[in-house]
């Protein structure tokens, strides 16, 4: 874990790990449109140029719908604390918004530039999965979107005490978990070597979009059973075992004050190795599952439109 790298001369302000890497991954996924815009687009001499223009309005939408989308979430807590709505130096995205706005002003920029919505979007879509799998190694960095305590072979520990900046529940530091957060790089890098193999083999413009869709909302909804993380994704939880009933489960426990802000980890971690029922808040599906679900369903349905459409055939050479 290494949240803050340095701090940046002049300004005594700390460079953030999570913020590198997610530049490092805009950056990279842009040259990757780019060079699949010269092999895939409909025009392979200005395409290349257009989608970089086009990426600039992708990535607004990535930050924008992806902060919405969580501040929509922990609706609760911004009505509150209404100036928490900025800071997203602290953290505090969900993807499934981020992907969604980030596609529809991508293709709206696209269609005002003259390109092909489906068609661009398959070989862009593409190249953002090659970003989204680096930017997540940002997320394990920092400590966000972290998973469950686990005995398997591969889990991760991150040390107490924790680094200055840290995203990861410090009772929860020296406790084995799963490393999600490399198992959702995983998944964007499996989805993008996907998207390369589909380009050269579609049958029809927006083949490789939707599939890649409901493939992300497949592994995303794998991925959301092994996180830990349930407050803050929220979704339907489970019967007794909701936040509020855990928050008083502990308090009774001895363990945290009323609100469920721990105040004994070591012993919170002993009840947690032993085992200890009502620990933590256990849902029945996340809201990205439920997200997923419903993108799964969409995306399948227009496949099956589109697949009839004759001005997204491709002809067979």
């Amino acid at each position: 874990m290494w949240p803050e790298l340095f701090t940046i001369p002049f300004l005594d302000a700390p460079l953030r790990s999570f913020g590198l890497l997610v530049a490092l991954g805009f950056i990279i996924g842009v040259a990757m449109g780019s060079k699949l815009a010269g092999r895939f687009g409909a025009d392979r001499e200005r395409d290349p140029e257009r989608f970089a223009e086009v990426s600039w309005w992708v990535l607004i939408g990535v930050i924008l719908g992806a902060r919405l989308a969580w501040v929509l979430v922990n609706l609760g807590h911004y009505l509150d604390h209404p100036g928490d709505i900025l800071k997203i130096w602290e953290g505090g995205l969900v993807m499934y918004g981020g992907l969604i706005l980030a596609v529809l002003l991508g293709v709206w920029k696209a269609k005002r530039l003259g390109m092909p919505a489906w068609q661009s979007l398959d070989y862009g879509l593409t190249a953002g999965f090659l970003g989204q799998a680096i930017g997540r190694i940002g997320c394990f960095l920092v400590g966000d979107d972290y998973g469950a305590p686990t005995t398997v072979g591969w889990a991760i520990t991150f040390p107490e005490p924790l680094r200055d900046g840290s995203a990861f529940p410090p009772e929860l530091a020296g406790v084995p978990v799963h490393p999600t957060q490399f198992y959702m790089s995983a998944k964007a890098l499996a989805l993008f070597f996907f998207g390369l193999w589909m380009l050269r083999n579609k049958r029809f413009h927006g083949q490789v979009s939707l599939l890649l869709m409901m493939g992300y909302a497949a592994l995303r909804f794998v991925v959301e059973m092994f996180r830990f993380d349930a407050e803050a994704r929220g979704g339907w939880f489970q019967e007794g075992a909701s936040p509020a009933d855990v928050d008083a489960r502990l308090h009774e426990l001895g363990v945290a004050t009323a609100d469920g802000h721990i105040l004994d980890p070591e012993r919170y971690r002993e009840l947690l190795r032993a085992g200890t029922e009502g620990m933590f808040p256990q849902l029945v599906l996340s809201t990205s599952q439920l997200v997923g679900i419903v993108t799964f369903v969409l995306a399948g349905l227009l496949l099956l439109v589109l697949r009839k459409r004759p001005e997204l055939q491709i002809a067979k050479s």
